[in-house]
């Protein structure tokens, strides 16, 4: 009895399995990509938190040179370098202000405190000088309300910026330390099971050292 084969059959097989391996593979190359982006993630975070502290300050930094230029009557050369010192200025005082909040509260040290209030006072004093070099001498030139309130908001974003970036190289020198602590205890592991191998080794050798002697010496029966 012959069976009847429909070649439409095959065909549609075919097509089937053409499918199958396409959607298996747009699957593999989707998760791949997830898993790319998860593992990105947390570097993409860090390099933007390294890079946005010392990009977002550029545009403060011109237009308090701008300012000074403007209202001292100064060089370009003298407003720049007021411009860029006094962002230079905010960017240390707001990391060593975020190192001595996290420092104090992980030891609970008192002396810690004065360190606090004396970077806090420079990051005050600086955003003071920043408004007012920004803020209110635009004010005073005749500008509305609304402009000096978003330029005084303004003026807060690169102290932003430099507490985020103050926070994440704490935190990415806490894991560099306890990887350098891992990393030593690692090898001293390694050392301490190698010694050991070595005394293990030499046991070994004076083991069979004696064996031979008290083979060597056993007399020879007939």
């Amino acid at each position: 009895m012959e069976s009847n084969k429909n070649p439409l059959d095959f065909f549609v097989r075919i097509v089937n399995y053409v499918i199958d391996v396409l959607a298996r593979i747009m699957v593999d190359l989707f998760d791949g990509a997830k898993n790319a982006i998860d593992h990105a993630n947390p570097s993409l975070f860090a390099l933007v938190a390294t890079l946005l502290p010392f990009a977002l300050p550029l545009p403060v930094a011109f237009m308090t040179a701008h300012s000074a230029q403007k209202f001292f009557g100064w060089e370009a050369w003298a407003a720049n370098v007021l411009g860029f010192g006094l962002e230079g200025l905010g960017l240390l005082a707001w990391v060593k202000l975020v190192d001595s909040v996290l420092d104090y509260i992980r030891s609970d040290n008192k002396k810690i405190t004065i360190t606090i209030w004396m970077y806090a006072t420079v990051a005050l004093i600086y955003e003071i000088l920043l408004i007012f070099v920004n803020a209110v001498l635009a004010w005073r030139d005749g500008a509305n309300w609304d402009y000096v309130i978003v330029l005084v908001c303004v003026c807060l974003l690169p102290a932003l910026s430099a507490m985020l970036y103050g926070h994440q190289r704490r935190t990415v020198e806490t894991q560099l330390e306890q990887e350098r602590r891992e990393a030593k205890e690692q090898a001293e592991k390694i050392r301490q099971e190698r010694r050991a191998d070595r005394k293990e080794a030499q046991a070994l050798k004076v083991q069979f050292a004696s064996d031979a002697e008290a083979v060597k010496l056993k007399p020879f029966r007939k």
